[in-house]
């Protein structure tokens, strides 16, 4: 499976050209710690390419003489396959969803640049609808729900397998507000490919889904977003006083 991982960029037109004039200039070479390797599909509008850069964990390891145990710090180099687009202020890495926040270190640090990376809140039932209106021959295989009340008293998050492919839909719209995933098979012209979307933007599909649905669903993403909004309680003081009466 081949997974794309998402977030809003909230990137102003100047900070986005800082970032795009900056990265050429960045470029990694063997010996250093960071550095970017740029696609040559890279176009005003739309940086693509790879962030090399040095990731820093620990081993622990128990001391022969006291027989404590104590932590070495250790280095290793990491890759970010990345995807910044201005056009549809999104953000992209592949594979691990951690990379997002690598990735936004390196490119806030940038002279001239301010970037912000914040997660999407997909309202995911209609963009699944979306989906299968493209994409006719599809069977929704499983939900992910949120707070679903598996018994008394009791609330799980959970992954549902559809058994029964035609109630998936009224299922679906049932729990719409507590949806974190879909995933449905698509029958394909070359055969079925398996989709997976997150309410926060991550992206999983068969390793031989076409460019074609992934570009489809990258589209559908900033559409779908729904910005969450504080909301406060307000009181009538009157209204609470003869209540209390």
């Amino acid at each position: 499976m081949q997974a794309h991982h998402y977030k809003l960029m909230i990137c102003g037109q100047p900070s986005f050209r800082a970032v795009r004039d900056t990265l050429p200039t960045l470029e990694y070479e063997p010996g250093m710690q960071r550095g970017f390797l740029l696609s040559a599909e890279s176009t005003q509008n739309r940086v693509k390419g790879r962030y090399i850069y040095t990731k820093i964990g620990k081993l622990a390891e128990i001391d022969p003489e006291s027989l404590e145990v104590k932590e070495t710090a250790t280095e290793s180099l990491a890759e970010c396959v990345f995807e910044i687009d201005q056009q549809k202020g999104l953000a992209k890495v592949l594979q691990r969803r951690g990379e997002l926040n690598a990735l936004h270190e390196a490119l806030d640090a940038i002279p001239g640049a301010n970037v912000e990376f914040e997660d999407l809140n997909l309202n995911l039932l209609d963009l699944m609808l979306e989906v299968q209106g493209a994409y006719k021959k599809n069977v929704i295989k499983s939900l992910r729900i949120h707070d679903y009340l598996a018994r008394e008293n009791m609330l799980a998050n959970a992954s549902f397998k559809i058994i029964e492919p035609q109630d998936g839909e009224k299922i679906a719209e049932k729990f719409s507000d507590q949806l974190d995933a879909f995933t449905l098979t698509l029958k394909l012209p070359d055969g079925a490919c398996a989709l997976t979307v997150t309410r926060k933007g991550s992206v999983r599909a068969s390793d031989d889904a076409p460019d074609e649905l992934l570009s489809f669903v990258k589209d559908l993403l900033p559409r779908f977003h729904e910005a969450e909004v504080e909301t406060a309680q307000v009181v009538d003081p009157v209204a609470a006083q003869r209540k209390r009466r």
